[in-house]
């Protein structure tokens, strides 16, 4: 069978910006063209992608998955660790223009849930310490991931997607919401982000809207109560616990 981008990013769980970076920087992709310069993938690209996902998720940098794909048996690295010490020297150096490109980069070679789970997420970790300095390099980390992120969320109302709102509930750090979101751009969805964590929440007032909360709270009962009744409410009502 032959796919459009569209149908391949859906198949793969690859955001179609990513399967572009893999194809024109990287060569690990070749699908073919329409007439008209569309690209079309087949079912040996589908596997293909999945091969590379699959390294990719090991860590392995995405400038070295070629050589491993006609090398299936080759030793397996993380490059994780050292995409977070990358990150993390550049902060400290003060070199923030270089790191806003290096994460936008690494957008767009990386599957976008790996990126906040294997990177962002460990390199806030190693920066809260309750001290002025981490604080504030902290920070300036957050203005970009939340820069980054509106961005891609911008590029996806370009194209369908199923209208979503993304708002934190019972959570002490704003920038979780934002990291969710990322998570979730590039995968037909169109989402609209409450940047802050409201005192109280009323989903039932874009009932048609579906509701993703973000919650770092036990669900006690009585929460789980409150979950049930804004379930009757509106159209679709999803609770992520970190």
């Amino acid at each position: 069978m032959s796919y459009s981008i569209g149908e391949f990013a859906r198949l793969c769980g690859i955001n179609a910006t990513t399967l572009r970076a893999w194809q024109s920087r990287y060569g690990l992709l070749k699908p073919l063209r329409t007439d008209g310069g569309h690209r079309l993938y087949s079912d040996d690209d589908v596997q293909q992608a999945l091969r590379i996902l699959d390294w990719v998720k090991k860590g392995v940098p995405i400038g070295q998955v070629k050589p491993l794909l006609e090398r299936p048996g080759s030793r397996r690295t993380n490059n994780w660790v050292t995409l977070q010490e990358t990150m993390l020297q550049r902060l400290k150096e003060g070199k923030i223009e270089s790191l806003r490109q290096l994460i936008y980069d690494s957008g767009r070679e990386y599957p976008r849930p790996e990126l906040v789970t294997e990177v962002l997420r460990p390199l806030r970790s190693h920066l809260s310490a309750n001290i002025p300095a981490m604080m504030t390099l902290r920070e300036v980390l957050d203005g970009i991931i939340i820069a980054y992120t509106s961005f891609c969320l911008e590029g996806d109302r370009k194209a369908p997607g199923d209208n979503y709102i993304l708002a934190g509930w019972q959570l002490t750090d704003p920038c979780e919401i934002w990291l969710e979101a990322l998570k979730r751009t590039g995968q037909g969805h169109r989402i609209d982000v409450l940047p802050a964590s409201p005192a109280a929440l009323a989903p039932e007032i874009f009932p048609e809207r579906k509701w993703l909360l973000v919650t770092g709270a036990k669900l006690t009962l009585a929460r789980k109560k409150q979950i049930e009744k804004w379930r009757e409410q509106v159209n679709y009502l999803d609770v992520i616990i970190l």
